[in-house]
């Protein structure tokens, strides 16, 4: 894949990210102004109750709070990438813009509450959490590839390589059980083994840590070990707005994924600008 070629996808997702966010606000607008947000928690929390600490309580306008500024996060990332890195030709840097893209797929959880689906799981609810969940695998993978693929070798084959892990990520999506009788308290389906699922998935947040880090000693790259760090917070923010449904998840996870995000981005531009 040449840079021109990565550039008009990253456009391309942009454009698709925008078309979240707008989607995004008018889904919210709706929610209120029709008043489709339950009164009394729905569903399970999926976080654990903070006694003590301030805006632990359940809420349900932090839920969709969370849900709409995922497209906002994901624009703001692609844009940078293509003003930042627009004539640089980097492997880490195209598998995290299309991890960005995938995120602002979260956005479908705003029509859980828009059309009150908690009520009955229907097959919206269903097909909107299969979606969601596939999206954060694929995310959880492509942050795994770009810190494994980063050959001249692989440069060539951008294109494959994140589309089979797209396929990898819907086929392991579509395996998981989803017991439409059980919803969260965030608007989404629970899906089956859930304990197991949620290993797996920091399983391979690690191992995407740990692809930054080796290299980063190994190589003697403190960039690469900085962009690692950088990931830590910026999964630890992708988990807790994934789980939000409180206030104080929602400024904490919104914290770290913009701090982890702008870390990530910046030490690797600092690396390759002296490439």
């Amino acid at each position: 894949m040449t840079i021109a070629t990565r550039n008009k996808f990253i456009r391309a997702a942009a454009l698709i990210a925008l078309s979240f966010a707008i989607t995004a606000v008018v889904c919210v607008i709706l929610i209120l102004v029709k008043k489709r947000l339950p009164a009394e928690m729905i569903g399970t929390r999926a976080t654990f109750a903070l006694k003590g600490i301030p805006f632990a309580q359940w809420s349900s306008r932090a839920s969709i709070a969370a849900i709409a500024i995922y497209p906002f996060f994901a624009l703001a990332g692609l844009l940078y990438i293509l003003f930042a890195f627009e004539k640089t030709q980097t492997v880490e840097i195209t598998f995290f813009a299309a991890c960005l893209f995938a995120i602002s797929f979260e956005t479908l959880r705003l029509f859980i509450p828009l059309y009150q689906t908690w009520i009955h799981g229907d097959f919206l609810a269903v097909a909107v959490s299969r979606a969601v969940l596939v999206s954060r695998i694929f995310v959880l993978l492509g942050l795994l590839a770009s810190g494994i693929f980063t050959t001249g070798q692989t440069a060539q084959q951008l294109g494959p390589s994140v589309f089979l892990l797209a396929f990898f990520s819907f086929g392991l999506g579509s395996a998981i059980p989803l017991n439409s009788s059980r919803m969260s308290a965030n608007f989404l389906v629970i899906p089956g083994y859930s304990g197991m699922l949620s290993l797996f998935m920091l399983l391979l947040g690690f191992l995407a840590v740990l692809s930054y880090l080796i290299p980063g000693k190994m190589r003697v790259i403190p960039e690469y070990k900085h962009a690692a760090f950088g990931l830590i917070l910026f999964l630890a923010g992708y988990a807790l707005l994934s789980l939000c449904d409180s206030w104080a998840f929602f400024g904490g996870g919104a914290a770290l994924f913009i701090a982890g995000s702008w870390l990530y981005l910046e030490r690797l531009h600092r690396y390759y600008l002296w490439q």
